[in-house]
């Protein structure tokens, strides 16, 4: 329950200003249908095409027993492997109301390379009109292969001359 006082003082303040135009009532109503429409692209785009991508990478991922987590918080899917001296996390959001964005963090813990290191990207992609399945397959092939890209080092040798 409310304290009474704040309550009496706060009603004080709003009430001159509680007649609110038609038309930005309008706009509201628009902005809220706007928003039933990204949300409803995510969740198809999510449901249809995150999921079971993420879903297909866990299955070959314990297959060949690679340590992984798969995680939610939210509006957050997040995707995390562990190497012997790297790490990499994936997270897709709906990060702001009209947009999917797919955040790749990779982490070298220095072993290779004397410190660590971070290897960021951020792809961000329009909710306004469904999106197509392969973006997510896209997403997580760009990801996976960020996060091997120098784990093998050349087998060539340096010639000295």
């Amino acid at each position: 329950m409310m304290d009474k006082s704040f309550v009496k003082w706060w009603m004080g303040r709003v009430e001159p200003f509680r007649e609110v135009s038609p038309e930005k009532l309008e706009a509201e109503h628009d902005a809220m249908e706007r928003q039933q429409d990204f949300n409803r692209n995510y969740a198809d785009f999510l449901n249809g095409a995150v999921l079971p991508t993420v879903d297909a990478i866990v299955q070959m991922m314990r297959k060949q027993r690679i340590i992984h987590r798969v995680s939610s918080w939210g509006n957050q899917l997040a995707l995390r492997v562990h190497l012997a001296w790297r790490w990499g996390e994936l997270v897709i959001m709906q990060g702001h109301e009209d947009c999917v964005t797919f955040e790749h963090h990779v982490i070298t813990e220095g072993e290779k390379r004397g410190d660590d290191s971070s290897d960021d990207h951020s792809h961000t992609y329009d909710l306004r009109d469904p999106l197509p399945a392969s973006v997510a397959e896209q997403e997580i092939q760009f990801f996976l292969s960020r996060l091997v890209q120098d784990l093998v080092e050349s087998n060539e040798t340096e010639v000295e001359f």
